[in-house]
C-alpha cells in the first residue's frame, strides 16, 4: 500500500458494538495507529480502544481487508525499522499515538 489511501479502522467493542473511523495513510499499520489515534482523542472510545485486541483496516481503492492485532502493532512500532526513513515513520506515528495517551 506505499501510496496513500482511503482506509476505514474498525474495532468491536467487549458488548460487541462495532466503531469506525476514516483515515488516509500509506500502509496497514499507519491506518492502524492513525485510526487508534482518532479513537483515543473521543471520550466515547479511549478507553475501549485499549481493550481491543485488534484493528480491522479496510483499503477503498484496493478493495481489501487487513486484520491487525494491537500487540504486533506496538511491537513494531517499537523495532528500528529497516533504515533511517522508515525509523522516522515509526518514531512519527509513536508521537501521534502518544499525544492522546496523556489523558
Amino acid at each position: 500500500m506505499a501510496r496513500i489511501q482511503h482506509c476505514t479502522v474498525r474495532f468491536s467493542n467487549a458488548h460487541g458494538v462495532k466503531r469506525s473511523t476514516e483515515v488516509e495513510a500509506s500502509s496497514v499499520f499507519e491506518a492502524a495507529c492513525r485510526g487508534w489515534a482518532k479513537f483515543k482523542s473521543s471520550e466515547e472510545t479511549f478507553d475501549e480502544s485499549h481493550r481491543t485486541e485488534q484493528f480491522t483496516i479496510e483499503v477503498h481503492e484496493a478493495q481489501k481487508t487487513y486484520e491487525v492485532n494491537l500487540e504486533n502493532l506496538l511491537r513494531w512500532l517499537n523495532d528500528r525499522g529497516r533504515g533511517p526513513a522508515d525509523s522516522l515513520h515509526r518514531k512519527r506515528l509513536r508521537r501521534l499515538l502518544d499525544a492522546n495517551l496523556s489523558r
